[in-house]
């Protein structure tokens, strides 16, 4: 045969796809590797997403905090008074707890044992007034006191709206009975809605609890006996928005309960924290900046509702005629000064990257303080005014000549 048509030899077909597989499977790592960084970048961005969509609702519902009734008190029932905004500090919800209005869960879990224990959450509650559902109260033709019809009636301006009215096969509209000038919200039962002759009828209280003392009870109580028609009452259906993170499922779930719902849902599986600061205000002398609760930079580590008479010093406000009596009082009043809520999420992503930790060894920090496990984390810190706060209710001392 003549050399000059002779073809390749079996070694080097061998040697030619040797290294054909080695270019190609080297091809195949590197495009692997490619697809899972892509993946994990777009799940980055999810997380991004979804920290920025919470944020909104979140701000949101804290906008429409105290709407009807400003920083005043919401007297829920005997045992529960409380403003607009209201923060527990990282609670156990499978534990009984007086001051907290909800029962024992034991579908609720802390995070779990490991270097992710101490990164509790808190809870926030939010409630307002919905203006949609609002009718005002008179003083003409009303049998009185005030605005008040005896126990349980209270007297409506002509033409009101009956969206109050309890629809649906319920019994009750849950609702505000709220006057800023007073300084007063009840929360209470609508029970029938007559606008044939002006009347609407209400049971002080809320859920299975009852209001028996004090002005939302007592019609002959010092707010309902003023009968100037400047004194603004009104009757507007009560909504509220509760946020908390669960871990049952043994990842963290921000679950949400909402205006009228009885079950929480989940919004988000992606929300690893939820922290809560309050910026409260001095509104009478000796006047200052914001205080935040807690602020450990500026040494007071403790949440608002961890404060008492000894811890938390406040100035008194010339409509309050001593100092707080109690602590239950003085986080009270505190609650009442809130004008601004600062709120952070840890938002993860929704997969691990077990390429980027060695599971054999014990998790460490990043530099920003989040275990090196896999996942990526991003953090939301957001402010937000609470306008109706600085409306009505209780208000800065007028400074001037």
């Amino acid at each position: 045969m003549s050399p000059r048509i002779r073809g390749f030899t079996l070694l080097e077909v061998m040697i030619a796809s040797a290294i054909g597989l080695i270019v190609l499977g080297a091809g195949l790592v590197a495009a692997m590797q490619m697809q899972r960084r892509a993946l994990f970048e777009e799940q980055t961005m999810q997380a991004q997403v979804a920290g920025r969509t919470l944020a909104e609702l979140i701000t949101s519902d804290l906008q429409r905090a105290g709407t009807g009734m400003g920083n005043a008190p919401i007297i829920f029932s005997d045992t529960r008074v409380q403003t607009a905004v209201q923060v527990w500090t990282e609670p156990d919800l499978r534990v009984a707890d007086a001051t907290r209005p909800f029962p024992t869960d034991l579908g609720f879990a802390l995070p779990p044992p490991g270097i992710l224990e101490n990164e509790r959450s808190d809870v926030l509650q939010i409630h307002w007034g919905n203006p949609r559902a609002l009718v005002n109260l008179t003083t003409v033709g009303c049998a009185g006191p005030g605005v008040r019809n005896g126990m349980q009636g209270f007297c409506l301006v002509p033409n009101s709206s009956n969206r109050l009215q309890p629809v649906g096969g319920a019994t009750s509209t849950p609702a505000f009975v709220v006057n800023p000038n007073q300084l007063l919200a009840c929360h209470v039962r609508v029970t029938n809605v007559d606008p044939a002759n002006n009347l609407l009828t209400a049971e002080p209280g809320i859920g299975d609890e009852r209001t028996t003392s004090g002005p939302c009870f007592d019609p002959g109580a010092g707010p309902w006996s003023i009968n100037s028609e400047q004194e603004t009452w009104r009757i507007m259906q009560a909504q509220s928005a509760t946020y908390r993170v669960n871990w049952a499922s043994g990842t963290p779930i921000l679950e949400y309960l909402g205006p009228g719902a009885v079950d929480w849902v989940a919004l988000s599986r992606d929300v690893e924290r939820l922290k809560v600061r309050l910026g409260v205000v001095a509104i009478a002398a000796p006047f200052g900046g914001m205080r935040w609760f807690p602020d450990e930079e500026n040494g007071q580590p403790l949440a608002l509702d961890e404060c008492e008479r000894t811890t938390c010093p406040i100035e008194v406000h010339p409509s309050e005629s001593v100092a707080p009596a109690s602590d239950e009082e003085l986080r009270l009043r505190l609650g009442q000064r809130i004008r601004e809520v600062e709120v952070t999420l840890v938002v993860r992503t929704p997969r691990q990257n077990r390429e980027a930790f060695d599971p054999t060894q014990p998790i460490i920090r990043d530099r920003e303080g989040f275990p090196v496990d896999g996942f990526k984390r991003r953090t939301f810190t957001f402010r937000v005014s609470l306008r109706n706060f600085a409306a009505g209710g209780l208000l800065p001392v007028p400074v001037g000549p």
